[in-house]
């Protein structure tokens, strides 16, 4: 097969043409040309590729088993060839081609719809992914993701930028009714009604169980869930108290009428950082990292300082 002497673009999309109108005289029609040049074309394309790709003895014409797989390849070949302008007057404006954002859980909605809209117009293709730390860290380290906002603090990885978004406090959250617990003496708390605890396999989790340990804090396994709602919902029942993180509880915002929410005894802090690699997108990054500390200043900190006005030195979204 001699590519050279006769596989051209124009040839693919006269296949493609008349595959999808399966007629030569439609597909000239269509395409601006003569019945014959269309059957040439075809003709000639066959040549090249040394396979019979329209079975001619079937009305309407009928791709072969080699036409049908010619006309797939071809159709991508085409659409990416249309791009290519596009690509390039993105290319010369400093925009970006593609860009694949990884997020924490605990912000989706209206996180992504927000920073969506405010990113579609100078992206050509834009993917965002939500999942647990694990799965963005990794997504950034194997280049399936070109950056990831994280509560990972990322400090074994070289090679990255880090830039600050959020600083949050862990808080507790009690049952509104039930037994009085001391709020801040944990192992009592623990004694008096279970911990609901987090997937140790989560950030969340091994963050919480590491503070526990460093505060010499022995509680009782009991319970142990990897959704923040089923959590909530245990506590809302009355089976127990947790330690959130005020970004978890935005989310949970039907429920929290039926709980507590308290300081926790203590400094344990959170930090949430947009990670990209360096020498990569760097102006990018910059700018969704404003984007991404605007949305939660406008949209996020009003509703979590309704759950109580001493969040507001618990919450700093960063400059």
């Amino acid at each position: 097969m001699d590519i050279k002497t006769g596989l051209d673009l124009r040839a693919l999309e006269v296949f493609v043409t008349l595959c999808e109108t399966r007629s030569m005289t439609l597909a000239a029609r269509r395409l601006g040309m003569t019945q014959p040049a269309v059957s040439y074309s075809i003709k000639r394309l066959e040549e090249v590729t040394g396979a019979a790709l329209v079975d001619r003895s079937r009305r309407p014409l009928t791709p072969t088993a080699s036409g049908r797989w010619l006309v797939q390849a071809a159709g991508q070949i085409l659409h990416d060839t249309r791009q290519i302008p596009i690509s390039l007057r993105h290319i010369q404006r400093g925009l970006e081609l593609r860009l694949r954002i990884g997020l924490m859980d605990s912000l989706s909605d209206p996180f992504v719809p927000e920073l969506v809209d405010q990113l579609h117009s100078s992206i050509l293709f834009l993917s965002v992914t939500n999942g647990i730390a694990r799965i963005v860290r990794a997504g950034l380290l194997d280049r399936t993701l070109d950056l990831i906002v994280t509560n990972d603090p990322m400090d074994d990885v070289d090679g990255i930028v880090r830039h600050p978004i959020l600083t949050e406090g862990y808080v507790l959250v009690v049952p509104r009714t039930g037994a009085k617990l001391p709020l801040t003496d944990l192992a009592a708390m623990g004694r008096k009604l279970p911990l609901i605890r987090w997937n140790p396999q989560s950030r969340t989790g091994q963050d919480i169980e590491r503070r526990l340990r460093r505060m010499g804090v022995d509680i009782e396994r009991r319970f142990e869930f990897d959704s923040p709602s089923a959590i909530l919902s245990m506590v809302s029942s009355g089976l127990g108290w947790t330690i959130l993180n005020p970004l978890t509880l935005f989310e949970m915002q039907p429920l929290l009428k039926r709980v507590r929410v308290a300081p926790f005894p203590g400094p344990f802090q959170r930090q949430i950082n947009l990670f990209a690699r360096a020498g990569e997108i760097e102006a990018t990054a910059e700018r969704i990292a404003a984007m991404a500390r605007k949305i939660l200043r406008a949209r996020y900190l009003p509703e979590l300082l309704k759950i109580g006005s001493w969040l507001k030195d618990q919450i700093v979204v960063r400059e």
